[in-house]
């Protein structure tokens, strides 16, 4: 098999949902690939599928096969272990693709959340450039012809232009070296680590990312409680999955707490995760025998509420933009056409 990327959110997401569709119905891992193989149109996943296809025909179990392939997350290859050691794989394969469904559905909005307004910002300051430096120039034309010319702030302004022209070549070098150092910076893991410590415990960004982390924390202990999974390699697969330093403490408290003889509900509320009522929610979830379906409410609450935040912060940004340009090009088109009628009004 040719080397290929890992596995994006959304493939890992469309694999376990197939198999989660066909091993319900008694079909075996081999069979279900062989089936998913011969219906994929892409060759990379049809290259991917009949390499896994073939690790099964020599004996290897379906979380062999998958780690064999080296592009599937470790998390799912974990999952899937322990779904064939506990007899319960078609309940994990469910989980596992409504969790991916569900990162994805977070990752895209957050993406949205910072691509539209980087684009917005970056088209205003292309038509402000454009302004400055061709606009402006022109009307300053037509009032020496006038008689006249540009003063006050619409004269600075063109001179801003007139500098960016000057600049424009070192500002192009300057910004693609700050692109190519923005992109080695975010390939070194060190940095990648380094950004992800300010904004999981930056004061503006924690409550987010704390949110994120929650969702996916509960997520997983929807599918350990599914899969009869026990609880402490659980809490070790979660706490992987979560990769946000502020939960490394609160995993390792329950898991104190759960090593003492207490409730996973105790050790939650110890290690203060969760809002209070869902902490209510999961104590009246266990003693029901229920946990799981808590579980679920839980990670759709925090989800919903990440991706309300993240349409709350885009419906702020939106407006505050096209305010700031609106403003600006007003003050550039006020500052040549009021001199403008005066002049033509003195000709009147």
């Amino acid at each position: 098999m040719k080397k290929m990327k890992k596995l994006n959110n959304r493939e890992v997401a469309a694999f376990c949902g197939q198999l989660a569709l066909l091993l319900p119905a008694g079909i075996t891992p081999f069979d279900g690939i062989s089936l998913m193989a011969q219906d994929t149109a892409s060759e990379d996943g049809k290259a991917l599928l009949t390499a896994i296809e073939a690790s099964l025909r020599d004996g290897l179990s379906l979380h062999e096969a998958l780690e064999s392939t080296n592009l599937f997350p470790e998390y799912v290859v974990s999952m899937v272990l322990l779904g064939e050691e506990s007899g319960n794989l078609d309940i994990i394969m469910k989980k596992l693709t409504e969790y991916y469904e569900q990162q994805c559905a977070i990752s895209d909005s957050v993406k949205n959340a910072v691509s539209y307004p980087l684009i917005m910002v970056c088209l205003m300051l292309l038509i402000l450039a454009v302004l400055l430096t061709k606009i402006l120039p022109i009307f300053n034309q037509v009032f020496i012809q006038l008689g006249s010319e540009l003063t006050g702030v619409s004269k600075q302004l063109m001179n801003v232009g007139y500098a960016m022209q000057s600049v424009s070549g070192f500002l192009i070098i300057l910004l693609a070296v700050a692109a190519a150092g923005a992109f080695i910076l975010y390939k070194n893991s060190k940095c990648r680590a380094w950004g992800r410590h300010i904004l999981h415990t930056g004061r503006l960004t924690k409550g987010f990312y704390l949110g994120i982390a929650y969702s996916r924390f509960a997520g997983a202990l929807s599918m350990i409680t599914a899969g009869g999974i026990d609880i402490f390699k659980g809490l070790d697969l979660a706490n992987l999955l979560i990769d946000n330093e502020l939960m490394d403490e609160k995993v390792k408290t329950c898991t104190e707490v759960l090593s003492g003889g207490g409730y996973l509900y105790e050790a939650v509320k110890e290690a203060d995760m969760f809002r209070a009522q869902h902490q209510r929610m999961l104590q009246i979830g266990y003693r029901a025998g229920n946990s799981e379906a808590v579980f679920d409410k839980i990670a759709k609450h925090y989800e919903n509420d990440t991706l309300s935040r993240i349409h709350k912060i885009l419906g702020a940004i939106e407006p505050t933009l096209v305010i700031v340009f609106s403003l600006m090009v007003g003050l550039i088109l006020l500052s040549v056409i009021m001199p403008l009628i005066g002049i033509m009004s003195s000709i009147g």
